[in-house]
């Protein structure tokens, strides 16, 4: 429901303005050969969540075939938090952390043929093979004077990100870090439980450079703030820019400022991503979430009363049995939730789940880490595990969206896809291809 740029690419490559970048999205363009034939880079960096460990790791081997003389990097959330998984041949330098804190005097030190010793955030393999951990910064990446992002290095992938139903998307991220501890989140780790937010002017040059009519906000709670938002949207207001928003916010800070609501709205705040995670107050202690049922039930009052269009997340615990499965079905109808996700609990690397569950784990094969499998044992049978899951996704009406295409939001053509969208998500046996049990490949 959801194609995103490349944001965190495009922040690194505005860092090294004194070199030739180029950014190959990897999910839309498989070129691969075309591009190192043409642009012959000195270095090809590579980002991943944990489901993409195997494609990257792939990545870097081609590349290395390519040419040996290609200096390889692999970065992002997995590789800080399991470099281990890195130290292979085809790799020459795993980023960890922000890679805006190591990335320029990576660059450097590779085009001027110096050493490595000096590059914070990285460990890089030597000589020898073996991989030497370099000391770890304790700066932070200062987001007042952040350059822009290289927005142009995919320009012409922009037609095709989206964010629901609004197509061409920008995404933008004013802050990094959460001060919370889901256990099912690995944030809070990878910032060492730090936050870090972009001031108000500097959002504001951001929204101003950004082409497309809707932005969707990436960080993980925007309204985290209250005064820093309710600046940034004074500042929008009167610079008169016109656009839609999406954003992704917790209801308990929507309930402590339903005011900020309001206030969003009258600039273009269309959608909001919840994290509800359940129909009870039982799965919400269980993960962590430190809000409750009622909280999560005036938030969603409060965005439908400012006429939010509420996109629900919601996490399947393997444990569940067919009452727990109707319950969230219940909820969701009662509460009228008709944008919908549905994900498996799932240990991820670097979570605190991870740690308490990590010797319950069926399989050590990270595609299986894509929260649409169960890496953990199911109380039910697997193939009734993975039916009731379909399920929720089968009770999701696509007739509401039919509202946005009266209101001029969305066309008929994107209802259908839509309906394309939710009913593979309802097709249970999707679910049993690449299952660490029932067949793992």
């Amino acid at each position: 429901m959801a194609l995103p740029e490349p944001l965190h690419l495009e922040m690194v490559a505005a860092m090294v303005p004194e070199h030739d970048v180029r950014i190959l999205d990897m999910r839309l363009d498989n070129n691969l050969d075309s591009v190192l034939r043409k642009f012959w880079p000195e270095i090809v960096a590579v980002t991943a969540l944990t489901p993409e460990v195997y494609a990257a790791q792939n990545i870097l081997r081609h590349v290395k075939s390519f040419s040996s003389e290609i200096f390889t990097v692999a970065g992002g959330h997995h590789a800080t938090l399991l470099p281990q998984d890195f130290f292979l041949p085809q790799v020459d330098a795993i980023a960890i952390g922000e890679a805006e804190l190591m990335f320029g005097k990576l660059a450097q030190a590779v085009a001027d043929r110096r050493g490595l010793n000096g590059v914070p955030n990285i460990i890089w393999r030597d000589r020898n093979g073996m991989f030497v951990h370099n000391d770890l910064s304790e700066n932070r990446v200062d987001l007042a004077n952040l350059p822009l992002p290289r927005r142009d290095l995919t320009e012409s992938y922009r037609d095709e990100y989206f964010f629901l139903f609004d197509r061409p998307d920008t995404s933008v991220a004013t802050s990094r870090g959460c001060p919370f501890r889901c256990n099912f989140c690995s944030v809070h780790e990878f910032y060492h439980g730090s936050i870090n937010q972009m001031p108000p002017q500097r959002v504001l040059s951001e929204i101003c450079a950004v082409s497309t009519d809707h932005i969707t906000v990436v960080d993980d709670n925007f309204f985290m703030n209250y005064k820093r938002e309710n600046a940034i949207a004074d500042l929008v207001r009167s610079e008169g820019i016109k656009k839609t928003f999406s954003m992704e916010c917790r209801t308990d800070s929507i309930v402590r400022h339903p005011e900020l609501v309001e206030k969003w709205v009258d600039i273009g705040l269309c959608v909001v991503l919840l994290g509800l995670e359940g129909g009870c107050d039982k799965i919400l202690k269980d993960v962590n979430k430190s809000c409750n049922i009622d909280t999560n039930n005036q938030a969603i009052k409060i965005l439908k009363d400012n006429g939010v269009i509420i996109w629900g997340a919601f996490l399947v615990d393997p444990d569940w049995t067919e009452d727990d499965f109707k319950l969230l079905r219940d909820y969701v109808s009662e509460n009228e939730i008709t944008h919908t996700q549905f994900t498996v609990l799932t240990p991820l690397p670097g979570t605190q789940l991870y740690q308490d569950r990590r010797d319950e784990l069926l399989t050590s094969n990270y595609s299986c880490f894509d929260t649409l499998h169960a890496v953990l044992p199911t109380r039910m049978p697997r193939e009734k595990f993975y039916q009731n899951f379909a399920n929720l996704y089968r009770q999701s009406d696509i007739g509401p969206y039919y509202e946005l295409v009266r209101a001029g939001k969305m066309t008929v053509e994107d209802c259908k896809s839509g309906k394309i969208m939710l009913n593979a998500m309802a097709n249970w046996e999707r679910y049993i291809e690449n299952d660490p049990i029932l067949g793992e490949k």
